[in-house]
């Protein structure tokens, strides 16, 4: 899949995000919006946005998967649970987007180290 920004495109730390990442718009403003807000269960984070439950859900395992929201598990005193996500702090985001960059710019320096061999063919 492509991202939803691509590399010229990329002007703010939204469009940063949003292209190391591979995330569509609202799901950056899912991640926003948590971590603005705090913890909350996918229902409030639904209501606060006024999406369906079954949107944000789908955006949280997104963020989930790359790592910017973790779930934490709670329990309900008279028996069963609930979960509540969390967006990571803005450094952390910030440090993960570093290493993002640079894996991309040493990866680009290793592809211009071969530019002039053989020509590659396009699959």
């Amino acid at each position: 899949m492509l991202p939803e920004k691509i590399i010229g495109e990329v002007h703010t730390c939204h469009d940063l995000v949003q292209c190391a990442f591979s995330l569509a718009e609202f799901e950056v403003g899912v991640y926003y919006q948590l971590s603005q807000s705090g913890p909350l269960r996918a229902d409030e984070l639904a209501s606060k946005m006024g999406k369906d439950r079954s949107t944000v859900y789908r955006a949280l395992q997104k963020l989930m998967t790359c790592g910017m929201v973790y779930r934490e598990t709670k329990s309900i005193e008279r028996g069963g649970y609930f979960h509540v996500y969390k967006a990571i702090s803005n450094d952390l985001l910030r440090e993960r987007l570093e290493h993002c960059v640079n894996d991309w710019y040493a990866h680009m320096q290793e592809v211009l180290s071969r530019f002039g061999d053989v020509p590659e063919r396009a699959t």
